[in-house]
This record gives structure tokens, C-alpha cells and sequence, in this order.
């Protein structure tokens, strides 16, 4: 791989999204070539102090924040008739089977104590 191919794709390598071989014909060459290594940790260093770069406009950040929004909790998400009562009855029967559980085992006969 070449300097030129190398720069092309620093970007994606950072990101993540080049192909097996792609990324590992940069990774050789990254362990051999210190002018593309010291431009790859400058490219990366400036992504990852971003704070430096102009903030997203309050508009990009409301539709963020609505799409975040409207896929954690979805509005046409409704119980049917069924599922509540179905849930509570489960949770019911779950307690009632860890109480019997507990009750049973402390009905048995306990071990001496051990001595040393």
C-alpha cells in the first residue's frame, strides 16, 4: 500500500468501516511508515477532541433528539387487553413458587454445626 492509499483511508480505518484486507494493508503500513502513523494519530486526535469544531445547530439537535426519542419509546406501543394482566399474573406465580421454594427448605432438618 502506498502513502496515497493510506491517506485516502485513515478516515474509514478510524471509523472502522474498511474491509479485512483494507485494514490490515494499513496496518502494515502504519507499522512501517511514521509520516502516515503521525498523520493517522493527528486525524484521529482531532476526531476525538471534536469539541474544538463548531456545534450542531439547535434544529439538528431537536430531530436528534426526537428520532432518540421516538425510538425508545415508540407512541404507537399500546397494551393489549391481555398483557397486563397476563404479566401480573406471572410475576404473582413467580413469588408464590420462590415463597413455597423458601418455605421448603426451611422445613428440612438442618446439619450440625461443623467443628474444627
Amino acid at each position: 500500500m502506498t502513502c496515497d492509499q493510506c491517506q485516502a483511508e485513515l478516515a474509514g480505518f478510524q471509523l472502522g468501516f474498511v474491509e479485512d484486507d483494507t485494514r490490515d494493508a494499513l496496518e502494515r503500513h502504519l507499522l512501517e511508515c511514521a509520516d502516515c502513523l503521525r498523520s493517522f494519530l493527528r486525524l484521529k486526535r482531532s476526531m476525538e477532541t471534536a469539541e474544538l469544531e463548531p456545534a450542531p445547530s439547535d434544529a439538528a439537535r431537536l430531530r436528534l433528539r426526537a428520532a432518540v426519542a421516538s425510538e425508545l419509546s415508540p407512541a404507537d406501543r399500546s397494551w393489549r387487553w391481555w398483557e397486563r394482566p397476563l404479566a401480573f399474573a406471572l410475576a404473582g406465580a413467580a413469588v408464590t413458587v420462590a415463597f413455597a421454594f423458601v418455605q421448603a427448605l426451611s422445613l428440612l432438618p438442618g446439619l450440625p454445626p461443623v467443628v474444627p
